[in-house]
């Protein structure tokens, strides 16, 4: 035995057998998978919280067992870079990162909130309403000529039934375009108000319009849109510290943008 520990070659081979398996138990380490007392108490928790029952030992099983399968797959999706690629997981981990940056925000007082109304009043103007009648055909109707001459002059017209009705008082650009599509928007936005004009086809038929009124976008009131202001400002807080923590981190990375 002793002349055995004097060969240098036994030495080598016994050295390298102690080295490889020193490798594979960290690499066990590295790959282990713990479900720790409290891990699995907190999956029995929130089974109970779903279900209204304790588990019992096969359903706890299971818990344990969709834990592993879970981890197991994560880290198989880690491996294969599937968080640098899939866009769902990147945003999440972005999003993620932007709070542990950023924390949750301070609950801004009022005069912070009316200080950030007046500073953004863009942001709180109502967009520009229309107000405005309709005839409404299902197809486009024998002499449209004629029938937008009699509008004109007064005589009234019914058309076919629309399901959003005929007057439309004080609508949003935005809901008109829905309802009518941009080229009717942009003959509403340029019609001399009181006039009928048309025929105006859209995907849902023919129409006549007449302009009553327009009214031009319109600061809206603070107390109407407080909750708003509140939820901007914080949202502004919590970019601008995020902001700052980029240009530090920015130091660590080479940027190339090709073009």
């Amino acid at each position: 035995m002793s002349r055995l520990l004097r060969d240098p070659l036994v030495v080598f081979v016994a050295v390298a057998a102690l080295l490889f398996g020193a490798y594979w138990a960290l690499g066990r380490r590295d790959n282990a998978i713990i479900v720790s007392t409290a891990t699995a108490a907190s999956l029995a928790e929130n089974y109970q919280l779903m279900t209204g029952r304790a588990p019992d030992a096969a359903a706890r099983k299971k818990l344990v067992d969709d834990y592993v399968t879970d981890e197991i797959l994560f880290r198989e999706a880690v491996s294969r870079g599937m968080h640098l690629t899939d866009r769902t997981t990147r945003a999440r981990l972005v999003d993620r990162l932007r709070f542990l940056i950023a924390g949750a925000p301070a609950t801004p007082v009022e005069a912070d909130l009316l200080d950030f109304y007046s500073e953004h009043g863009d942001l709180y103007r109502a967009e520009p309403q229309i107000s405005l009648r309709q005839v409404y055909f299902t197809r486009m109707p024998e002499a449209p000529a004629a029938i937008l001459a009699a509008l004109n002059r007064g005589d009234r017209i019914d058309g076919d039934d629309f399901w959003m009705g005929r007057n439309f008082p004080e609508y949003g650009e935005s809901m008109l375009r829905g309802m009518f599509g941009q080229p009717i928007l942009e003959a509403a936005r340029k019609a001399t108000p009181g006039r009928w004009i048309g025929p105006l086809p859209s995907p849902r038929g023919v129409h006549f319009i007449l302009v009553e009124r327009r009214n031009p976008p319109r600061l809206m009131r603070y107390t109407d849109v407080r909750d708003q202001v509140a939820q901007d400002m914080m949202a502004a807080q919590t970019a601008g510290s995020v902001a700052a923590a980029v240009r530090k981190m920015e130091a660590e990375y080479d940027v190339d943008i090709e073009g």
